[in-house]
């Protein structure tokens, strides 16, 4: 009997996949290729296809417009934001106040940070949209193949970021969209392998595998990540190095589309 096969794709999306994304990860462009090409050989091979597509408000954690100093300034791209920072009136939230502290907090003490990022994926806009080489291979797919691919958002909170598909980086009780996505994590564990790929591989793949470890053991056992469909931010990245190791230990599997066999 053949396997039940399902992608799980992560932010396939302009801002991060075109040089002129407002987030492009070197080399994603050359991802997104592999990956188009790997679907369309494969494709009567795939059963189910998961898009996340990171989906912001203008106004968000991550942003610069959510910080100002005491002179009006908002904090330079890929700053880091820290609790003690706002305690001693570095930087003040504009949004959200309340929050600020127990966020910042909570999200120092699993080891992560606030990093301001440039403004993507914003709802609406090009850069949100998912790459057009992929949604062309996953147009021909569907139709040949009687099959209906499904997206998944992520990153709708504006005070918390949401790295993983799975659950926001802080997780409130008074919105539900942070909160573990248990349906995703269901539907992805009827299949007898999940194919993971997408972008950057450091950031928001690595933290969705950190969640299906955490999450799910049995579906860690299913989960196959393509190391070649996808990219780093930061080749060095310790955090992310860490997860993909605890993965291997746990029984993921790392591979690439080359020398994957159905």
């Amino acid at each position: 009997m053949m396997k039940k096969t399902a992608i799980l794709a992560i932010d396939l999306q302009n801002d991060f996949t075109s040089p002129t994304g407002s987030l492009f990860v070197k080399n994603a462009d050359v991802d997104v290729v592999c990956i188009a090409d790997f679907i369309r050989k494969n494709q009567a091979k795939i059963d189910y296809v998961a898009l996340t597509l990171d989906s912001h408000q203008p106004i968000h954690v991550a942003h610069q417009v959510y910080w100002k100093d005491k002179n009006g300034n908002h904090p330079p791209l890929f700053s880091i934001i820290n609790a003690t920072d706002v305690k001693s009136g570095l930087w003040q939230a504009q949004y959200n106040k309340e929050l600020t502290i127990p966020y910042l907090e909570q999200l120092e003490a699993k080891g992560e940070v606030c990093t301001i990022w440039p403004m993507h994926c914003v709802l609406g806009t090009s850069g949100w949209s998912i790459d057009k080489m992929i949604t062309d291979s996953l147009i021909e797919w569907a139709v040949n193949n009687n099959k209906s691919y499904e997206l998944f958002y992520k990153g709708y909170s504006q005070s918390t970021e949401h790295y993983s598909i799975f659950r926001a980086a802080v997780e409130w009780d008074s919105q539900p969209e942070t909160q573990l996505n248990s349906r995703l994590i269901s539907i992805l564990n009827s299949y007898d392998e999940v194919l993971l790929i997408g972008e950057a591989a450091d950031y928001c793949v690595a933290n969705s595998l950190n969640d299906i470890l955490d999450t799910c053991s049995e579906l860690a056992k299913k989960t196959v990540v393509l190391t070649d469909c996808m990219s780093w931010i930061n080749p060095e990245n310790k955090r992310a190095k860490t997860i993909f190791d605890n993965a291997r230990k746990m029984g993921v599997r790392f591979e690439t589309a080359g020398t994957y066999a159905f």
